[in-house]
């Protein structure tokens, strides 16, 4: 699934793209909305519950409508503070970004039923291409200051039920550290490391990554083209658009 950073990037995209005022009332919220499906290494619970999608289902699924079913108070808008309604518009972000990225990109490049057949260097390549696509989104500097910026105003007066509220203040705290985290070669081979080895990478094999990074990743778009990596990206923001404009009252 893409990085946090490419959803920070994503989400500002989408509101600028937008310029809905129930976005622009709380950037900041929006924000962590865009990055909160993955609080769930602070809760330590089921992806399933932040992200209300099922990795072992391999028919279509719609993680949005799913997350209202089970908590249909985010539906009602006019219930919510300025704060939730903003990070809501932010969380569907994420899970239209991820839900798309399972169903075009990793099942039919990387994942059990694909060529590669879902193996552990399938998952290495993988990584890679999420790699990737993070450094190239996090190259707009003026566009990280500014996500920087909201993020240090917001008080996140967020209330959701499925996310404990004394998680915000360091949320925020991580949420904001991303927009330093400006992925580049050097960093390649350490974040790669870990699923390099789980990947029966041998110590010589992990070496020659750590010399030429490029190389993994042209491995991975021999595999992923970069039309479809373009392609992904067009359908998958489109969808989200879609998506924000469906629950946000029209202007």
């Amino acid at each position: 699934m893409p990085s946090l950073g490419s959803h920070l990037a994503s989400a500002y995209g989408l509101a600028d793209r937008l310029g809905h005022p129930y976005i622009d009332a709380d950037r900041g919220s929006y924000y962590l909305g865009s990055t909160a499906p993955d609080i769930r290494v602070l809760l330590r619970v089921d992806r399933r519950l932040t992200h209300f999608f099922e990795l072992d289902e391999f028919e279509e699924q719609d993680s949005v409508a799913r997350m209202f079913e089970e908590h249909p108070d985010l539906r009602d808008l006019a219930g919510l503070n300025e704060s939730t309604r903003a990070f809501v518009a932010g969380y569907v972000t994420h899970l239209l970004m991820d839900e798309h990225y399972i169903q075009s990109v990793y099942r039919r490049f990387f994942g059990e039923r694909s060529p590669l057949g879902g193996d552990l260097r399938a998952n290495v390549l993988d990584r890679a291409l999420q790699y990737e696509m993070n450094r190239r989104e996090l190259e707009d500097d003026a566009a990280l200051a500014e996500i920087r910026t909201a993020i240090d105003a917001t008080e996140a007066a967020i209330a959701v039920g499925f996310i404990e509220e004394r998680l915000w203040p360091e949320w925020r705290d991580f949420t904001r550290g991303i927009t330093y985290q400006r992925p580049d070669w050097e960093r390649f081979p350490r974040v790669m490391q870990i699923h390099l080895r789980r990947g029966g990478f041998s110590d010589e094999e992990i070496e020659e990554v750590a010399q030429n990074p490029g190389g993994l990743i042209q491995e991975s778009l021999s595999h992923v083209t970069e039309d479809e990596v373009s392609r992904y990206l067009e359908e998958a923001t489109e969808l989200a658009a879609e998506r924000l404009r469906e629950y946000l009252p029209e202007l």
